[in-house]
């Protein structure tokens, strides 16, 4: 059952929480909602696991998880990496990726992949200042996805999408999709929002990800958290 046929969850009934950072738990400036992460802290103490799903690369988003005390699986790099108990599962194929930015560095030799790509193991991120319409026209030949999440753009293999990631970490947490949430902000988020039992977008979401989603928070970055929380009734 998709997410826009569901409406608001029982107690209890939602059992882990899928949360994007960059821009939904973090604002413009890329600082850290306290605020959200307390609440995220008391939701996974009453037994709800959260489950960090970003687009960055591994190592930055295991160190959030860790730092901020959360115990779920990581979801990295758009769900083509997942960590969970000091393992990691390689999801995602680089080679079309790498491919695809072979071209780009010919066609397009002003841009720039991230300084994170340093430790990209399935993907390209590259700086967003170049022209997404012009990549995805490039790439069209390619078996690959192109993805933007305000902070960069994202080529990965054709088919992977944070909700590859979801679906495995509920494997290894023995949970069925059907009892996770999901929240962002972003295009790169719209499908575990669409697919999840429940798909929350927050008040600075891009109009695609709102339209995807069973409910939208009014409050922006991490306000917008704690109002899904609240209306998912996992912020005791």
């Amino acid at each position: 059952m998709r997410t826009g046929e569901r409406g608001r969850p029982a107690p209890g009934e939602v059992r882990a929480v899928a949360v994007d950072i960059d821009g939904t738990l973090t604002d413009s400036s890329r600082r850290m909602s306290l605020e959200a992460v307390a609440a995220l802290r008391r939701a996974e103490d009453s037994g709800v696991s959260v489950m960090l799903a970003s687009g960055n690369v591994l190592p930055i988003a295991y160190a959030v998880s860790t730092y901020m005390g959360f115990k779920g699986p990581v979801i990295a790099e758009n769900g083509g990496v997942v960590c969970h108990g000091q393992r990691v599962w390689v999801l995602g194929e680089p080679e079309g990726p790498k491919e695809a930015w072979e071209l780009l560095k010919r066609e397009l030799p002003g841009a720039e992949r991230l300084f994170t790509d340093r430790w990209r193991e399935t993907e390209i991120g590259l700086k967003h200042d170049v022209d997404l319409g012009l990549v995805r026209e490039l790439l069209r030949p390619f078996d690959v996805e192109v993805q933007t999440t305000g902070w960069a753009i994202h080529i990965m293999a054709k088919g992977m999408d944070k909700y590859v990631g979801v679906r495995k970490a509920c494997e290894l947490l023995g949970v069925g999709v059907d009892g996770v949430a999901a929240i962002g902000d972003s295009e790169n988020d719209i499908r575990m929002i669409e697919e999840c039992g429940w798909g929350v977008a927050i008040g600075n979401a891009d109009a695609r990800t709102k339209a995807s989603a069973s409910y939208v928070a009014e409050g922006a970055n991490g306000r917008g958290v704690v109002e899904a929380l609240e209306w998912l009734r996992v912020a005791p």
